[in-house]
């Protein structure tokens, strides 16, 4: 490493000067060492952040989600190629039809061409495959590459379905409890989270722009603490999706991240791990997204709320960047910072 993490103090107080995020942990593992420091506060004016805080992961998730469908096909409780009909209990029968075609790869590889987005919660106490079918006969799947949240949201499904658990159970079972993972939950302790939004003003503003409404939105004037961001992981989904929903701490996501170096340190074959961290198109490998926000032919995920990981198998590093970004009156893009500090890290 180019740089001890002592040496980002400066600009990582500065950015908390600047009102990016209240709270800012970095971990860096290399080569069977792992080390962590955090910078702030766990809310403005709050206790002085630790490394046993927890940091909603939001979409960060999504590769837990990842991790629980390797480990299926890797026990081969199922295929790549098999058709997600197969494996979901959906009664709807146009709703099959709709995704008839669809198979687990294509989902993990946000190939599938489902739309991005939508606030299921908007239509509580109807059914999600009704809610589904609906979307899907106003925005019929395309055959293109579309980043989206439904994609995880089925996987888990699917997890759940497949071993006959609850997808907190599942996960804790497939991923959490193999790996070492003691600090990652979908049930956190408040008084161990770092805030977030106040409330979901991003949120509101997405549902308002699509013509829809929603009663149930939370408090704007205190930060949420110790419930997920996301509001279909929240509202809809009582906390527990594929997409988002899990709270980690800095350590447990780097142990985490050390899965994805290597076949033997995820504990599947060689096959199915290259398969994950090979470019399927649009820099999507299975769950795991390339490009300039991981440099040096590494990969990695962002999450809404501010988390971040980098995995680089040729280094034998993991680096993560958890921050609470969306903890503030101007929410703002952070992928610079991102880009700063794992450029400091990796050196020329």
């Amino acid at each position: 490493m180019n740089t001890t993490l002592d040496n980002l103090s400066p600009i990582l107080t500065e950015y908390i000067q600047e009102q990016y995020f209240s709270a800012v942990a970095v971990g860096v593992y290399q080569a069977g060492e792992a080390k962590i420091k955090t910078w702030g506060t766990t809310t403005w004016g709050g206790p002085p952040l630790t490394p046993s805080h927890l940091y909603d992961l939001a979409s960060l998730t999504k590769l837990y989600t990842t991790m629980a469908v390797l480990k299926l096909m890797h026990e081969q409780r199922f295929q790549e190629h098999t058709k997600i009909i197969d494996l979901l209990p959906f009664e709807n029968l146009q709703l099959k039809q709709q995704l008839g075609h669809l198979t687990v790869s294509e989902l993990l590889t946000h190939h599938s061409g489902l739309p991005a987005w939508y606030p299921f919660y908007t239509r509580r106490g109807e059914d999600f495959q009704t809610i589904l079918q609906d979307l899907l006969k106003e925005h019929p799947i395309t055959d293109t590459m579309i980043y989206s949240d439904i994609n995880f949201i089925l996987l888990g499904l699917i997890v759940s379905n497949t071993t006959n658990l609850c997808l907190h159970e599942a996960i804790q079972t497939l991923v959490l409890n193999p790996l070492g993972l003691k600090e990652t939950t979908y049930h956190p302790d408040s008084s161990l989270c770092v805030a977030t939004e106040y409330g979901n003003q991003i949120e509101k503003q997405m549902v308002h722009d699509r013509g829809l409404s929603f009663n149930g939105w939370r408090d704007e004037t205190t930060p949420i603490k110790g419930s997920c961001n996301d509001g279909n992981a929240h509202y809809f989904f009582q906390g527990v999706s594929g997409h988002a929903g899990l709270f980690s701490s800095p350590q447990d996501v780097l142990t985490f991240g050390k899965a994805f170096l290597s076949a033997d340190h995820a504990k599947l074959d060689a096959r199915l791990y290259s398969n994950t961290i090979k470019d399927w198109g649009e820099g999507r490998g299975y769950g795991i997204q390339f490009g300039e926000l991981y440099p040096d032919q590494g990969f990695g995920h962002t999450g809404f709320t501010g988390t971040y990981l980098y995995v680089n198998p040729k280094r034998d590093l993991v680096i993560t960047i958890l921050t609470n970004r969306l903890h503030t009156q101007t929410v703002r893009n952070i992928n610079s910072i991102r880009l700063e500090i794992v450029g400091r890290l990796l050196g020329p």
